[in-house]
């Protein structure tokens, strides 16, 4: 039988480690609430330099958690940026398990 400490640590474990990252959890959860972006409006909305913003949506997208494709616009080329239902999915569980974590230690 687990301790309720035991519990906690489990659940903690069992958190998605690429959705976790800061950075990530930061653009995933703008794209879920917002919908798709280009770089541009990501980079400025979440104040991420260009490197950070574009290293943490090549991780995103090799783990299909966003795609990301070039649109052409009157001021030139772009890159949409939106969140794929497996994003959805992952995302989802992932404050699921958060607000479960939160109501276990509540009730402590």
């Amino acid at each position: 039988m687990m301790s309720a400490d035991e519990d906690r640590l489990a659940s903690v474990k069992e958190l998605n480690p690429d959705l976790m990252n800061p950075k990530r959890f930061l653009i995933i959860t703008f794209l879920y609430l917002f919908g798709p972006k280009t770089m541009a409006e990501l980079q400025r909305a979440l104040k991420l330099t260009w490197g950070d913003l574009d290293s943490n949506l090549k991780r995103l997208k090799e783990r299909g958690y966003v795609e990301m494709r070039k649109v052409f616009t009157l001021r030139g080329p772009r890159t949409m940026v939106s969140i794929t239902e497996k994003g959805v999915k992952e995302y989802e569980e992932l404050v699921d398990k958060l607000r479960d974590i939160l109501v276990k230690v509540r009730t402590v």
